[in-house]
C-alpha cells in the first residue's frame, strides 16, 4: 500500500512539473524566407543544379550520338569490331549513371552543396530560438515547419518575429505571419460567437 502511495505521489509530482513548463512554437520557413542569405544560398543551389543538368544533358547526347552511328555503321563491321563498339556505349552509358549519381544520388554533390549552404542558417536560427527561449523562460519550443504536426497553434506563442529579430534586428520582416496570425484571431473569435 505504502508503495502505490508513493508512486501515486510521485507520479503527481512528475505531472505537475511537465505541466509548469512553458511552450512555444516557431515557423523556421518563415525565419529563413526573411534572411537574405537564406535566398542567395537558394540561388547559388539553383544555378548550380542547372550547370549539372547541363553538364548530364551534353553527356546524354554524346551517348545518343555515339549509339546512332553505331547502330548505322553496325552492319558494316566485324563481330570485334560490334563487340568494341558496345562496349564503347556501355561505358558511355555507366559514364551517365555515375555523374548522375555523383550529383543528384543521396551522397551526391546537391546533398553536400544544401547541408553546406542551409546548415549554417538551421545553426543560427537555433541558436537564436535558444536564446530568446531562455529569456522567455520557454521550456519547450517546437518548429511549425517540420513534420510534426500542429492541428492548432495560438499566436501569442509563436516567437518567430522575436527570433529573427534576434537574428537579424536591422532586418524588417515581411507580413506573411502576421497576415496567419489575424486569420487565427478571426477564427477563433467566429468560433466563440
Amino acid at each position: 500500500m505504502k508503495k502505490w502511495i508513493s508512486f501515486i505521489a510521485l507520479f503527481f509530482g512528475l505531472a505537475t512539473i511537465t505541466f509548469a513548463q512553458r511552450f512555444a512554437y516557431v515557423d523556421s520557413q518563415y525565419i529563413l524566407e526573411n534572411l537574405p542569405e537564406y535566398t542567395s544560398s537558394q540561388s547559388k543551389l539553383k544555378s548550380q543544379t542547372e550547370s549539372w543538368q547541363k553538364e548530364i544533358e551534353q553527356k546524354q547526347e554524346n551517348l545518343a550520338k555515339l549509339q546512332a552511328e553505331f547502330e548505322a555503321e553496325k552492319i558494316l563491321l566485324t563481330a570485334e569490331q560490334v563487340k568494341e563498339q558496345e562496349k564503347k556505349v556501355f561505358e558511355e552509358v555507366k559514364g551517365v549513371k555515375d555523374l548522375q549519381d555523383k550529383r543528384y544520388g543521396p551522397k551526391g554533390d546537391l546533398v553536400n552543396l544544401r547541408r553546406s549552404l542551409v546548415k549554417p542558417l538551421q545553426d543560427q536560427i537555433y541558436n537564436a530560438t535558444k536564446e530568446v527561449a531562455d529569456k522567455r523562460g520557454y521550456g519547450f519550443v517546437f518548429d511549425k515547419g517540420s513534420d510534426l504536426i500542429m492541428i492548432y497553434t495560438d499566436p501569442k506563442f509563436d516567437i518567430s518575429r522575436e527570433v529573427l529579430q534576434t537574428l537579424r534586428p536591422d532586418l524588417k520582416p515581411n507580413n506573411s505571419n502576421s497576415n496567419s496570425k489575424n486569420n487565427n484571431k478571426n477564427t477563433n473569435s467566429k468560433k466563440r460567437k
